[in-house]
């Protein structure tokens, strides 16, 4: 049985790396995608009180089950979650349950800076979980697929 951990931040191109990644993954048993909500982060903290979390949360699962409509993969299973916190430090714990067999992770979302490779959420995960991390590049017109662990 194969699962994978996909976590999502419904940037532009998050749809184009699910895809392309299925593309080159064996058959997929389990899907379960997780979008967090990113508490605790400094530069939100501003904008954002604990109490909006319900709303942000809610906000978060009518986009997923949109984003899950759109999308053109197939898998036994497909499962959804949306968490709270720091989403480098909640995608880790999760990715490291041994739930899954891998994690499936575009290159970078909607905190890209045009000077980066690649995204600081995606460089903590390749680094810090104990599962292999299939990475999924956008170049320019064309899609590449890089796997690290």
């Amino acid at each position: 049985m194969f699962r994978i951990l996909i976590p999502v931040d419904f940037s532009p191109d998050s749809k184009v790396f699910v895809e392309k990644g299925f593309k080159v993954l064996p058959k997929v048993d389990e899907a379960s995608f997780v979008y967090v909500v990113p508490l605790g982060m400094k530069e939100l903290e501003d904008f954002m009180e604990k109490d909006d979390l319900p709303e942000a949360k809610e906000k978060a699962e009518n986009k997923m089950i949109s984003f899950l409509r759109n999308l053109n993969i197939k898998a036994g299973k497909i499962t959804h979650a949306i968490a709270d916190g720091d989403p480098a430090r909640v995608l880790i714990d999760l990715a490291n349950t041994g739930n899954f067999d891998a994690m499936l992770v575009g290159h970078r979302g909607y905190a890209y800076v045009e000077d980066f490779f690649i995204g600081s959420v995606t460089l903590k995960l390749i680094s810090k979980v104990n599962i292999p991390v299939i990475v999924v590049k956008k170049g320019k017109g064309e899609e590449d697929i890089m796997e690290e662990k």
